[in-house]
């Protein structure tokens, strides 16, 4: 099945959080796959230039045109439980009649 990157966002070391197109977000760490870089993964062993990783619309890649094949990210990747990822509100949480005077009562 052909995975697809949504969004990547660069983490700390040679770490990036990837959302998928199937709604999953994984951690994926490239640490040791960098350790035996050769050719054009070589300038990715700058964590600078390791910083500048963006999502093309399908993978990720870096200015040098180095990609990655985003079922192998998939499959690479540790899955970030839904617990532990923030939820961001568009509006703040309003409090009902009943919390408010337990609230209150307390």
């Amino acid at each position: 099945m052909l995975h697809i990157i949504k969004k990547a966002k660069y983490l700390s070391d040679y770490k990036i959080e990837l959302h998928f197109d199937d709604k999953s977000v994984k951690i994926v760490d490239l640490g040791n796959l960098l350790k035996k870089a050769k050719n054009r993964f070589v300038p990715l062993r700058d964590i600078d230039y390791f910083k500048q990783v963006r999502c093309d619309g399908i993978s990720i890649a870096w200015p040098n045109g180095v990609d990655l094949c985003p079922d192998v990210l998939y499959k690479m990747g540790k899955p970030i439980s839904k617990s532990v990822r923030r939820v961001k509100s568009s509006r703040p949480r309003r409090l009902t009649r009943r919390k408010t005077a337990s609230r209150i009562r307390a």
